[in-house]
């Protein structure tokens, strides 16, 4: 067995034995594709959303200029591709939406940093 399999098969058993620990992660991404100023409404169309298995392993806040609410988020590299990131700009979890501020795949696990405005 090679080194890649034997540590995605462990990465797979870790994420089976968190259980409901694991949340749901939808990828959410909206286009603004023009403005009508005679209804003042802003035109716009959306990527259809994708939703995996994550783990949120930090949440903290900072008050840099603005108070924000930032989190971690794990996911398996083989349930999501990185490159299909780039379509989407915000994910949604616990009700909440948070704008992905940067991400780094290893190609066994992929690390988001999110955050939001308080």
């Amino acid at each position: 067995m090679s080194y890649k399999t034997l540590i995605n098969n462990n990465i797979t058993n870790a994420f089976s034995l968190v259980g409901d620990l694991a949340e749901d992660i939808q990828f959410t991404n909206i286009t603004v594709t023009g403005y009508n100023f005679n209804t003042q409404t802003v035109n716009s169309s959306s990527t259809s959303p994708i939703t995996v298995k994550g783990i949120i392993s930090k949440s903290y806040k900072t008050n840099d200029d603005k108070p924000r609410l930032n989190a971690d988020i794990m996911l398996k590299s083989t349930d999501i591709d990185s490159k299909v990131l780039d379509n989407y700009d915000s994910v949604i979890f616990g009700g909440k939406t948070y704008s992905i501020n940067k991400y780094e795949d290893n190609g066994y696990l992929l690390s988001i940093e999110v955050g939001r405005e308080i």
